[in-house]
């Protein structure tokens, strides 16, 4: 099971060590760096590279030298890295701007394939193209179903994505 809040999990030290952490450390070491690459791009996480070190860029306590968007993509990359059937999300893309929340759904997404996959989340770019959407209101379930079938319903879930598109 992987779980990934609004609160990125991130701990002090070096890119790579975040990354690495909780690996199957039994490859070669050049099978773990190509891993790392791959997962870095399906993480949108390429401007790591950008960084004076690299992967090996110390992050600081908690990830204080990365941005808030950095941070949640670093934690995405190192869930895809363990690869675990289910995962849990809470929250998400909460704590982040546009562009950083369509970089982290892009993400999302790459981690989704194959998955079992339970989202908790206001901000419904997030959940657009699940396969299964629950808008739940003081405890109770409100309406299920896709994107596509609670929009054609013109009721509550409709009106939260008036409200979050419409300007």
């Amino acid at each position: 099971v992987g779980y990934l809040t609004q609160e990125p999990s991130v701990f002090d030290g070096t890119i790579r060590e975040n990354l690495e952490y909780g690996m199957d450390q039994s490859p070669t070491e050049n099978k773990i760096n190509q891993s790392i690459e791959h997962i870095i791009s399906l993480a949108k996480c390429e401007r790591i590279y950008d960084l004076p070190h690299w992967l090996d860029t110390e992050i600081g306590e908690r990830g204080v030298r990365l941005s808030w968007g950095q941070k949640q993509r670093l934690a995405i990359a190192k869930i895809m890295l363990k690869n675990p059937d289910i995962i849990l999300l809470d929250e998400p893309t909460s704590a982040l701007d546009s562009a950083n929340e369509q970089a982290v759904t892009e993400a999302l997404n790459n981690l989704f394939k194959g998955k079992t996959v339970i989202i908790i989340a206001h901000r419904l770019q997030t959940v657009k193209h699940a396969d299964d959407i629950i808008y739940i209101a003081d405890g109770q379930v409100i309406e299920r179903g896709t994107h596509d079938e609670l929009l054609a319903l013109w009721w509550e879930y409709y009106k939260m994505v008036e409200l979050q598109s419409g300007f």
